[in-house]
């Protein structure tokens, strides 16, 4: 227990840094990049409204880390995001479900298929040594029609970090949220009917 106490310890003052006795750098900034992964074939559908919501925290820049399933969150210091990942998550989930027909940010009629979605984890996790960690995403999603619930699911995604620093957590952040859209999107399709082709 103690070793284990240790490697937290150190990989806590690792991740942070200590500023003592330096002039703060100006932080580094992250975005998830240019949504150039190839997206599933998917068939086309009837309009979405999509509505977005997020956890609290997930509405600073903050770039956040764990060590395994600790209760303590923290963020690495002079990192950060150029949006909230709260809306870094919207944006890229808008784009890939783009690809199947036009999502709205609000219903035009209440037969507008409303598809709500809240983000409720966005952050690198550690192994308890330090030695690996991940990029989680989960989603929760309901399909709306009126005042019907068509369907609803939970979306969790990992991707390994190929470093142990926020470099290695941004890139395994933004492979986790390209995947996890990849499955709202698979979702949706089996969800809602498919618009028909003009002479179909």
């Amino acid at each position: 227990m103690m070793k284990m106490r240790s490697a937290v310890l150190i990989l806590t003052l690792a991740l942070a840094g200590c500023g003592i006795g330096r002039v703060a750098a100006p932080p580094s900034v992250f975005d998830l990049g240019l949504d150039s992964r190839p997206v599933p074939a998917l068939p086309a559908r009837d309009t979405v409204a999509l509505v977005f919501h997020a956890v609290p925290s997930l509405s600073d820049t903050g770039v956040i880390w764990r060590v395994g399933d600790s209760a303590a969150p923290k963020a690495y210091a002079g990192y950060r995001w150029a949006s909230p990942p709260a809306d870094l998550v919207r944006q890229r989930l808008t784009e890939r479900l783009s690809r199947q027909g036009p999502v709205l940010d609000e219903r035009v009629t209440l037969q507008t298929p409303q598809l709500q979605v809240s983000l409720s984890q966005f952050e690198q996790v550690f192994a308890p040594d330090g030695q690996a960690s991940e990029g989680r995403v989960v989603l929760q999603a309901v399909l709306l029609s009126g005042r019907n619930v068509l369907g609803q699911t939970r979306i969790a995604t990992q991707a390994p970090a190929p470093t142990q620093d926020a470099q290695g957590g941004v890139a395994a952040l933004r492979q986790a949220t390209d995947e996890a859209a990849d499955q709202v999107a698979q979702w949706l399709a089996t969800t809602l009917k498919p618009t028909p082709r003009p002479g179909g």
